[in-house]
């Protein structure tokens, strides 16, 4: 080689030198992974779902996963393999009690009845021993209307530790029963339809879509959540330490769920996917909405700040009951379980 060449190598090589050393200085770009939110099936979540797609038309990334029963939801938000999920109330006192340290940021909706102990319509004898389908070959001689007193030794379909629960115990102390008077069967939400029509149960605790294609079957309501005030609400949690994570992502989520996808969940045009997702026709959808309030970005700050008839307030009182029920190991501070941040204009 000869030196002329040498020489023009040396910057060449000096700059290669330089630039590897810089690369090794050069702070690495932190990964910012997608904020994930689970959510399982039912109508008054659905603004949620297409929130979740507007947000990440404007850029933002958010994961959704989407899951056929409370307890996965729960388990998943638990484990930190979901950063947000929806609950119920009494999950999110469950969540708290069990140290996720979930905070609520938006109400999603209220059910008025979209959550339900159900039966098998008609009159129902108690006659038969053999656990053939209750009231088979019943006579009216034989049989009691279908209330609460009449499940009385039955089978009844429920999943544990979750609203379904909480609605069943509810319902039974307000009738003067308790949990031991009933046989208990362990049901995730997205079996009590088949569990039911099979035959081999009595009654099933369940939430729409499902209490809505039962009823379309005949099956009648024995109790429901329009006994009950805010108790079965819906709302978003997220992990305390998310809150900080993601407060760009959260803001457009809540704002847009709170925005004219409201309108449209309500209207019921353009929802072609969500019907395939809850299974529902565009009738039946309409009717599991009668039965669901979704609160606007109004109601929300209401509900969260005011202190009779609020949010807190009626935290106070089903983790009162929860306590009574023996659902909770100790009493959990209800006060810090919810930020009404993202609720907020921009400023």
């Amino acid at each position: 080689m000869n030196k002329f060449i040498q020489i023009r190598m040396i910057p060449a090589a000096f700059l290669g030198v330089l630039l590897c050393a810089v690369g090794l200085f050069w702070p690495e770009s932190e990964y910012k992974r997608p904020l994930t939110v689970a959510v399982n099936i039912w109508p008054g979540s659905e603004r949620l779902v297409m929130a979740c797609d507007s947000t990440n038309n404007n850029g933002l990334r958010i994961n959704l996963v989407e899951m056929s029963w409370s307890t996965a939801v729960l388990t998943a938000f638990r484990k930190h393999v979901a950063d947000a999920a929806v609950v119920t109330l009494d999950e999110l006192i469950r969540l708290e009690a069990d140290g996720a340290k979930p905070r609520a940021v938006v109400i999603l909706g209220v059910s008025k009845g979209s959550d339900a102990i159900m039966g098998h319509a008609g009159y129902r004898g108690l006659w038969d021993t053999h656990r053939k389908p209750w009231g088979v070959d019943a006579t009216l001689e034989h049989a009691v209307p279908l209330t609460m007193q009449s499940l009385r030794g039955k089978h009844i379909g429920v999943e544990l530790r979750s609203s379904s629960e909480y609605l069943l115990r509810h319902a039974l102390t307000a009738n003067g029963m308790s949990f031991e008077d009933v046989e208990v069967v362990p049901l995730n939400l997205a079996e009590t339809e088949a569990a039911f029509k099979e035959g081999g149960i009595d009654a099933v605790v369940t939430a729409d879509p499902w209490c809505t294609r039962l009823r379309d079957k005949g099956a009648t309501v024995i109790y429901d959540s329009g006994k009950m005030d805010l108790e079965l609400s819906r709302v978003l949690v997220v992990r305390e330490d998310v809150l900080r994570a993601y407060p760009r992502e959260l803001r457009s989520l809540v704002s847009s769920c709170l925005g004219s996808n409201s309108r449209v969940v309500e209207n019921g045009h353009g929802l072609d996917a969500t019907l395939r997702r809850e299974g529902l026709t565009v009738e039946q959808w309409q009717k599991a909405l009668q039965k669901i309030h979704l609160p606007d970005a109004a109601e929300n700050r209401r509900l969260f700040k005011q202190k009779t008839g609020g949010l807190e307030e009626c935290l106070k009182k089903i983790s009162m009951e929860m306590l009574q029920m023996g659902l909770l190991p100790r009493e959990v501070d209800v006060s810090g379980l919810f930020t009404s941040e993202f609720l907020e204009a921009k400023p």
